[in-house]
Formats: C-alpha cells, sequence, structure tokens
C-alpha cells in the first residue's frame, strides 16, 4: 500500500468511522439505561414494567457486545502486528526460517478468528440496542394505556 497512498487513507478513515460509531453505539446505549432507569425510578417492581426491565437487560447486552467488539478488534491488531513482525524477521521469537510459514500461517488463523468474532459482536451491538429500543417503546405505550382508563 506504500504506493497506493490514497488507499491507505482510505483504510484510515473506514477504521476510524468504524471506531466512532462503535463508540456511538457504546454512549447511546448507556445513556439509554440511564434515562431508563431515571423514569423506573419510584415506580413499584411489577409485571406493569417488564418491557422497560427487558430494554435495560437489552441495552446491557449491547454495551457488553460494544466492549467485546473493541476487545476482539485490538486482538485483530496485535495479531496484524506480530505478523507484520514475523514477515519482516523482527518478531521477539521469531522461528527459523523453515517453520516461518507455520508461524505466519497460525497469525493469520489468528487475525481471521479475532476478526470475525468483532464482526459479530459489532452486529449484536447494533441489534440489542434496537431491541431495547422496541422494548422500551413498548413499555411506554403500555404505561399511557394504562394511564388512560
Amino acid at each position: 500500500m506504500a504506493d497506493h497512498p490514497e488507499l491507505h487513507e482510505l483504510h484510515r478513515q473506514y477504521t476510524e468511522s468504524q471506531s466512532k460509531y462503535v463508540y456511538f453505539l457504546l454512549a447511546a446505549a448507556g445513556a439509554s439505561i440511564g434515562f431508563a432507569i431515571q423514569k423506573l425510578e419510584g415506580m413499584p417492581l411489577t409485571w406493569d414494567q417488564s418491557s422497560a426491565l427487558l430494554a435495560i437487560a437489552l441495552w446491557l447486552g449491547s454495551l457488553f457486545c460494544g466492549c467485546k467488539r473493541i476487545t476482539w478488534t485490538q486482538s485483530a491488531m496485535y495479531a496484524n502486528f506480530a505478523l507484520l513482525q514475523l514477515q519482516y524477521g523482527l518478531h521477539p521469537e521469531q522461528p527459523p526460517h523453515q517453520h516461518l510459514p507455520a508461524a505466519v500461517s497460525g497469525v493469520r488463523s489468528a487475525i481471521a478468528k479475532h476478526s470475525n468474532r468483532a464482526n459479530i459482536y459489532y452486529k449484536l451491538q447494533f441489534w440489542l440496542l434496537g431491541a431495547g429500543v422496541l422494548a422500551f417503546v413498548t413499555w411506554s405505550v403500555q404505561e399511557m394505556a394504562r394511564l388512560a382508563v
């Protein structure tokens, strides 16, 4: 990519954008949890609040998945760093030349595994946040209907 700086710049922008999106979802889930807890404060714990409590649980799941996504992304980046060290002969535990292909293959496998797990958590983070919104809106509508009676 050194001879194609536009590819490097586009990749940098893409990863930066993805990272910002993950942190945005983390902030949205945290704010949602705080808002829901504030709305439920002082209410008796009854089945009427089950949808709101489900929303909080889903948002907690979204927070967890966002944190796991960051962890697996960092693991993939570290493995990528190790791969480059192996390829340049700079790894602290550089294997002999005859074992280098196996080491590179193992690190590439780890990168793929870590990237796949990060992607799973990335998708779950979004869907759990959205499901939490749906559950909380359901609770809000139920509350309005209950108060209208």
